[in-house]
């Protein structure tokens, strides 16, 4: 019976707040302890951001009750060899590894958003995420064939970044790095000042990321602030997008990778119909003129979907935003995922699509992208994969 290589590019870690005291730059310890009990204020700060929690407790207390989470919480987490367990239990030989498995497990200072949502200062980003990035590679070392985990960067101070990317490539983070869908007081993603970090990543071959969730502005905890929230993050996400197309990111880089996960996938054909028209219209030939592809092409050379938890509508537009593009996920252990259901979700998604279709975007192009060896992964796969039958 034949078994699908199956390499989720979505899922999350983070280690319990307290733990990362000891990632942190000894300077920052203090300061971190004194954060970390003031509860109330986080709390209240995150209300101003999102108005409230994302969960409903409703659902929540439907997801504590899985077999799964009951069996330990969701200590998956941090603890490598639970989650690896769990991972192939739901069919994965490989992940791709962004932060955050949960409020409580984020990095400290809630790093890498550039949004200074406590008013510390940038430092405090910087040694959040410094410290998140130290554990996140001791974390991967335990199973470094089938792990990618994605490096925190932050943008205050260019150089800074450019020696975390190296860093993080020296270290084994070999995901790529995630880049903030804000860049908060500072210019955004078409000014100059940001070329010596996209340089780096494409001498590197690590992909650049984005993720949905961040960028948003702060919407206040006021009625409907959540579902404004649940609406427009995604467009904050893949905004980038546009900037490194119509800016010559891409032209200037043509080696480099750009990923955006978990912020959909079905606008993806429609925006770059919009982009295409006016780039060929003649009056916008100005916007152009440092451009040698169009925008659809650029998207098509070097970008990719990290299309988590895929459902039937994304994989019905496979072709329209390219079977080669689209990559599978599992959010693992976010609520909001497939784990521990991923055999059903998976029938749900791809029932009738091509097996050679469904084993590129479960996993080949995911392997192809972060450097998985197929090769060394087969005997995993061969113990663990779902069956191409079942599609």
């Amino acid at each position: 019976m034949e078994r699908l290589l199956m390499i989720s590019s979505d899922c999350h870690a983070g280690a319990p707040m307290e733990r990362y005291r000891d990632y942190l730059d000894p300077q920052f310890r203090k300061p971190f302890d004194e954060w970390l009990v003031n509860t109330e204020q986080r709390d209240a700060r995150r209300r101003e951001f999102f108005g409230g929690g994302i969960y409903s407790e409703e659902s929540q207390a439907d997801y504590d009750d899985e077999q799964a989470v009951k069996a330990g919480g969701i200590s998956g987490c941090w603890d490598p060899e639970r989650r690896i367990r769990e991972l192939e239990a739901d069919g994965c030989v490989g992940e791709v590894i962004f932060p955050g498995g949960s409020m409580d497990t984020a990095p400290p200072f809630h790093a890498g958003l550039m949004v200074d949502m406590f008013g510390l200062g940038p430092e405090y980003d910087l040694a959040g995420s410094r410290a998140y990035n130290r554990w996140l590679a001791e974390m991967c070392q335990t199973h470094p064939d089938r792990s990618a985990g994605v490096a925190l960067i932050t943008l205050d101070d260019i150089d800074v970044a450019v020696a975390e990317a190296r860093w993080a490539r020296e270290v084994g983070l070999r995901g790529g790095v995630l880049i903030p869908c804000s860049t908060g007081s500072l210019p955004f993603y078409n000014h100059p000042r940001y070329e010596p970090l996209w340089s780096v990543c494409e001498e590197l071959a690590l992909p650049v990321h984005t993720h949905g969730g961040g960028g948003a502005p702060p919407y206040g905890d006021h009625p409907g602030s959540l579902g404004i929230f649940l609406s427009e993050a995604s467009w904050f996400a893949h905004r980038p997008f546009t900037f490194f197309v119509w800016s010559g990111v891409f032209e200037r880089h043509p080696q480099l990778k750009f990923v955006m996960t978990e912020q959909g996938a079905t606008w993806i054909p429609a925006s770059l119909k919009q982009f295409d028209g006016l780039y060929e219209q003649a009056m916008f030939t100005h916007a152009k003129q440092h451009l040698s592809l169009k925008p659809s092409e650029y998207f098509a050379r070097q970008c990719f979907v990290g299309a988590s938890f895929m459902g039937t509508e994304e994989a019905a537009m496979r072709h329209e935003i390219g079977v080669d593009k689209l990559m599978w996920g599992s959010d693992y252990p976010h609520l909001e995922g497939t784990w521990p259901h991923t055999a059903q979700a998976l029938k749900d998604a791809f029932a009738g699509v091509p097996g050679d279709e469904v084993r590129a975007m479960v996993g080949r192009n995911a392997a192809g992208v972060y450097g998985f060896d197929p090769v060394r992964l087969a005997p995993v796969v061969d113990r663990v994969g779902p069956s191409a039958d079942a599609f």
